[in-house]
């Protein structure tokens, strides 16, 4: 994908944005969007997409991750956590990302998942609970750690554990991806209107 556009990084960051919504709403209310969910399991396995919106099926299943997006950069409704975990995610993919010992093991576990995603042609559990080893086992290893707060009644149990660990490896996957299509840091200061107006247009 060497060719893109500024809405390329725009869809990316809506991709990191729907992963830790559904994140903090699993936290907090012990669910989130089965859909929006799945389009990000799904994700995190398309390695080989030819477009940027082919990594999400296309950006109207990220209506959310926009929505999510627009009201944070324009202070329409703020979340707390939600820049806490934004912050983490874009150190760690920093992290990962000039860590090739670890870019090959995730390169061969993905591979390890897809192969059983591609046999049963769902999103099951067992996908997410590799997904969630995955990431437990490589990104949850640097010292820098996203602490996710909310319900511990919900936190406490196993299946949404493994949805957290699964999404939270589905931003970092969105937040390799935003850099490779030219998202930088930078652009949440000097760029913001040009993100929100985007999202906006994309949404509609």
């Amino acid at each position: 994908m060497s060719n893109y556009s500024f809405s390329d990084s725009v869809i990316a960051l809506a991709g990191i944005c729907q992963a830790l919504e559904c994140v903090r709403k699993i936290a907090k209310t012990g669910e989130a969007d089965a859909i929006d969910m799945e389009v990000m399991f799904e994700s995190v396995l398309k390695i080989d997409a030819q477009s940027t919106e082919e990594v999400y099926r296309n950006h109207k299943y990220l209506h959310t991750g926009m929505k999510v997006l627009t009201e944070q950069l324009s202070g329409s409704k703020t979340e707390s956590d939600f820049g806490r975990y934004l912050v983490g995610v874009l150190n760690l993919q920093k992290r990962f990302m000039s860590d090739h010992n670890m870019q090959e093991i995730m390169q061969s576990r993905l591979a390890q998942t897809n192969r059983l995603f591609n046999y049963q042609q769902s999103i099951n559990h067992e996908v997410i609970e590799q997904l969630a080893n995955i990431y437990k086992d490589t990104i949850s290893s640097y010292s820098t750690k996203i602490q996710v707060t909310g319900n511990g009644k919900y936190l406490e149990q196993a299946a949404n554990q493994a949805k957290i660990r699964a999404l939270l490896l589905a931003a970092i996957r969105s937040a390799v991806l935003w850099q490779q299509v030219g998202g930088k840091k930078r652009q949440f200061l000097l760029s913001k209107n040009r993100i929100v107006e985007t999202a906006k247009a994309l949404m509609a």
